[in-house]
């Protein structure tokens, strides 16, 4: 679809705005001492021991599974550069990270309908904001994936646009690039994602639809090989083997330690009850018989680096006992909701609560935000609303002995009401085009992988919930300005209502000189 040589100069104005507006504030952030935070290279739960990494890479991805494999893969490849090279090449990644990120909100903005002023002003309040800007500075998953989905969402816009196979390929790369860094994204969740593509081109070219098949099967075969390669390690078809940590937190640990004492005594939870979960190996004791050793560090040794190490996030959680674990931490939350569903609805409310602090607000990112801590009160308060800021955000993990709760700040009461928009409202405009036999292939993007982050990220744990709105909130941003924007045509049409409209397939303006060329007629 053709813009006029006026709208496309129009566009690039605003995206020179927005490239100028992330690069001067990128350089006052430095001024300001902001800085690049490389500590979860040695602490993360997700990465395997940055010396394994370096030195063994491949031996050590190919014997992983508490995470997929592709961030470890990128960090173990960015260690081999040497200290001090390793740090400068992840930062100014992570910094054209977020230029991608910024371009690819503007863009998806514009192509849902925008004007170029207001896409500029929405991409800006979304670059400046703090939530953004601090993970940026954090060397952490949290941002790639987020960036990823966002550009999934530009190419599948342009798939939805022209039909092209090769961008429905690339679409399916990018969500297989997902799943292969969070596991919160599911290999289910990429197949129906696959399918609902595979099956959108029954009436597109033979050749068309067998290139969307055949880029749909490579994409599953990619993901689903990282669950095989985790069942042979672990016996778990999985890509990550903490799912009873998690899951623990939300269930189990939301019982007070005297009601969990009472029920290990009476043989309803096992003795882990009264150990928190992702605790060092050594505070288990004899709860866990050893695995007998593989003879490979990546899965023996008990702590990342220094073996006497008994720091909870220099844990190796990819030593094997962690499965054995994990799998008896599961069969207790289990328990717990079967028996006490009173403690697993506590824990959803409080996980629910927390996904609408600000992000910004994550223990992980609480040194840089210091450092800017007035410009992140004051952004919180004008635009978001936050009119109950409560206890200050300390640099720890949420622990058991106040349920994996973080300290309360009041909700940002502006992103409350964006996601109740956003969930309910896409969901029945997703069912109306579904009814009305109309293209709805961008807007059920946008509203079921917000649903989808929203119900997974706040049904299966608790404390960092959060952090997890960094994966939807740019998607939230692009699902609202549409649905806006097609109420305000549906209430307001203009002269040119008989001709116009809105493309649900691409989310453009179709007008009089600019016909779809996915909805017939139009």
């Amino acid at each position: 679809m053709e813009q006029s040589p006026v709208s496309r100069q129009g566009g690039r104005l605003g995206a020179v705005v927005v490239a100028a507006v992330f690069v001067a504030s990128r350089l006052a952030l430095a001024q300001a001492g902001m800085t690049f935070d490389t500590r979860p290279i040695h602490d993360s739960f997700a990465l395997a021991d940055p010396a394994l990494l370096r030195d063994e890479l491949f031996a050590t991805l190919a014997n992983l599974h508490v995470q997929p494999p592709l961030f470890n893969l990128v960090v173990g490849l960015g260690l081999r550069l040497g200290p001090g090279a390793d740090r400068l090449v992840f930062h100014l990644a992570f910094l054209l990270l977020g230029l991608v990120l910024a371009l690819g909100v503007y863009s998806a903005l514009v192509r849902v309908g925008a004007g170029v002023t207001s896409a500029t002003i929405a991409t800006v309040a979304l670059v400046l904001s703090p939530s953004v800007f601090l993970y940026e500075h954090w060397f952490h998953y949290d941002y790639p994936v987020a960036v990823l989905l966002c550009v999934a969402l530009v190419v599948l816009q342009r798939y939805a646009e022209h039909r092209r196979p090769l961008d429905a390929g690339l679409f399916l790369a990018l969500l297989a690039a997902v799943a292969l860094t969070r596991s919160m994204f599911h290999l289910g969740w990429l197949v129906a994602w696959a399918v609902v593509l595979v099956v959108g081109t029954r009436r597109d070219p033979a050749v068309a639809r067998w290139r969307v098949a055949a880029a749909a099967v490579v994409a599953v075969t990619a993901v689903a090989g990282a669950y095989v390669n985790t069942l042979r390690v672990s016996g778990q078809f999985t890509s990550s083997t903490t799912l009873g940590i998690s899951l623990a937190k939300i269930t189990t640990f939301q019982l007070d330690e005297e009601a969990r004492r009472q029920l290990v005594a009476e043989g309803e939870l096992s003795p882990l009850a009264l150990v928190p979960p992702a605790s060092p190996l050594p505070l288990y004791g004899d709860l866990v018989r050893p695995h007998p050793p593989t003879g490979l560090a990546v899965l023996d040794e008990p702590a990342k680096g220094v073996a006497e190490a008994a720091e909870p996030f220099q844990s190796n959680f990819n030593n094997l006992d962690y499965v054995e674990l994990s799998d008896r931490y599961l069969a207790d939350g289990v328990t717990t909701v079967q028996r006490h569903p009173e403690a697993y609805l506590r824990g959803v409310v409080t996980a629910a609560a927390t996904f609408f602090q600000p992000p910004s607000g994550f223990f992980g990112v609480v040194d840089n935000r210091r450092t800017v801590a007035a410009v992140d009160r004051a952004y919180n308060v004008a635009l978001l609303d936050l009119s109950a800021p409560g206890g200050q955000p300390v640099a720890q993990a949420p622990a058991a002995a106040n349920r994996f709760a973080p300290p309360p700040v009041g909700p940002a009461w502006l992103v409350v009401v964006a996601y109740a928009l956003a969930l309910v409202g896409g969901g029945v405009w997703s069912a109306a085009l579904v009814r009305r036999r109309q293209p709805v292939l961008v807007v059920a993007f946008l509203w079921s992988t917000i649903a989808y982050v929203f119900a997974v990220g706040n049904l299966l744990e608790v404390g960092e919930n959060n952090r997890f709105r960094l994966y939807s909130d740019p998607l939230l941003l692009v699902l609202v300005v549409a649905g806006l924007l097609a109420w305000r045509r549906r209430r307001s049409p203009g002269p040119a209502s008989t001709e116009a409209g809105i493309c649900h397939a691409a989310a453009v303006p179709v007008t009089a000189d600019r016909r779809c060329p996915v909805c017939p007629g139009r």
